[in-house]
């Protein structure tokens, strides 16, 4: 068990510099563009084939064979003589030396093959919490959620990486599903980062706080409105994304944030788009007893009543408040 908790602490450790890398130093930021493209080679060379890949293939002196392929749901590829192998997990060097015996064997003479990754297709993704540029960023498809944080400036000095969340659209029931990534214990457990989940377009990953949290209230066009755990430092997208992010009928470039300070309200006006576009640019934080509201392009009578019923609650209580001398 100590073993165990002194790898997940080295682990946690490693993930947390190797993320942080991007914002260490003035040298850094001097230099970040090579070293990124010295980083993006090293995952190429050590990137598995994984279905949706599309590959590059050169065979010379035959030209007849297909140049570019995909690799199906099921690992395999359309090549000619290649129906029975599973591609799914290989190198790329593991497929050209396959590929290459496998031709061989009908061209009459060793077939010289090229196997390359086609320019990467880029997904877009929101990496949210603590991480130190929050918001929407574009990394290559299938990159795990390691990648994403990193690209995102990496995990701060009091991210939570074992409680990170993956929010996702599920494709067959077009529903909001939330998935628990214990990121260290994973890599601890199978010594490979790549069993961390390989992400999709529209993806959003949330990395927590290792501190205590308290609560703000997200109502309207949400995935799951409700109380919500605060953590140092939430802004308001945070928040809207722990309730499940917005939902396809929600108007987010007029987010409202409610404060109460005293007997009095504050509102403001906020343009999420706007601020998911500028990658962590002026976010209002959320303070405890806060509420988002996510107004609806239409609204509903189920709305208007969830509004209603949560203002009627804050009225009583300050009605009680009064009568107690509190107020």
């Amino acid at each position: 068990m100590k073993k165990n908790n002194f790898l997940k602490m080295f682990v946690t450790g490693l993930l947390m510099v190797i993320s942080m890398s991007s914002s260490a130093s003035q040298l850094y930021a001097q230099t970040k563009d090579s070293l990124k493209t010295d980083a993006l080679s090293q995952i190429r060379a050590d990137r598995k084939i994984r279905p949706g890949d599309i590959l590059d293939v050169v065979v010379y002196g035959h030209d007849e064979l297909p140049k570019q392929i995909k690799v199906e749901a099921d690992g395999t590829i359309k090549y000619p003589f290649m129906k029975d192998i599973k591609v799914d997990g290989m190198s790329v060097e593991q497929l050209t030396n396959i590929l290459s015996a496998r031709l061989s064997q009908y061209i009459g003479g060793r077939a010289e093959v090229i196997v390359a990754y086609a320019k990467d297709e880029m997904i877009e993704v929101i990496v949210l919490g603590s991480v130190v540029q929050p918001g929407s960023h574009k990394i290559p498809r299938n990159h795990t959620i390691q990648g994403a944080i990193a690209t995102a400036g990496g995990a701060t000095v009091r991210s939570d990486l074992d409680r990170t969340k993956l929010i996702r659209i599920n494709p067959e029931t077009s529903l909001r599903e939330e998935i628990e990534v214990p990121m260290v214990s994973i890599i601890v457990e199978t010594g490979d980062i790549r069993k961390l989940p390989a992400l999709r377009d529209g993806d959003v990953i949330f990395v927590p706080s290792i501190y205590g949290a308290v609560y703000a209230n997200v109502l309207g066009a949400v995935g799951k409105p409700g109380n919500y755990e605060l953590f140092p430092g939430a802004n308001l997208v945070d928040v809207i994304f722990l309730a499940g992010g917005p939902k396809d009928d929600a108007s987010i470039r007029t987010v409202k944030l409610i404060r109460r300070i005293g007997v009095a309200q504050t509102e403001e006006i906020v343009d999420v788009e706007a601020v998911l576009k500028a990658k962590g640019g002026s976010v209002p934080l959320v303070q405890p007893g806060d509420i988002v509201f996510v107004p609806a392009k239409k609204f509903t009578l189920k709305t208007i009543f969830q509004v209603l019923s949560y203002a009627a609650t804050i009225l009583t209580l300050i009605f009680l408040s009064k009568q107690a001398g509190l107020l």
